[in-house]
């Protein structure tokens, strides 16, 4: 069994269910005014082609939650190669992500954040070296 895909699957599976929290619970439900969250949400940035962002995480890491998963049970390079290319795209669009709420909307939305670190760290831990290291 592959404790790499074990974890990438946590992971991804962590940013599909705060996607699926903001795509489809009421922002009054999931946003709290003073926290700046509202904000983010309402931003010209919540929406690629007239669709909530979330909409667009649900969708994917749904995907690549199956992918990831499949891949503890029976690895696939083809797999293993999209996943990093998918993971490497992800992890662009996260940081373009913080950096629009730390520098352009000052403002932080707590379930974003938990996607985009999520799906950094789900790179790093896909492109980490395969051996096993030994402390003792």
């Amino acid at each position: 069994m592959n404790h790499k895909y074990i974890l990438v699957s946590i992971l991804i599976l962590i940013a599909l269910a705060a996607s699926a929290i903001l795509a489809f619970e009421p922002l009054s439900v999931v946003c709290n005014v003073e926290q700046g969250c509202a904000l983010v949400q309402n931003s010209i940035y919540a929406q690629t082609f007239e669709i909530k962002n979330s909409l667009f995480g649900v969708g994917i890491f749904s995907v690549l939650s199956i992918l990831a998963l499949s891949q503890i049970f029976r690895h696939s390079n083809k797999i293993e190669k999209f996943l990093k290319f998918s993971l490497f795209v992800g992890s662009a669009v996260a940081v373009y992500f913080l950096i629009l709420q730390i520098f352009v909307l000052q403002a932080y939305c707590k379930y974003c954040i938990v996607v985009d670190l999520s799906t950094i760290l789900a790179l790093l831990v896909i492109y980490s070296p395969k051996k096993k290291i030994n402390f003792i």
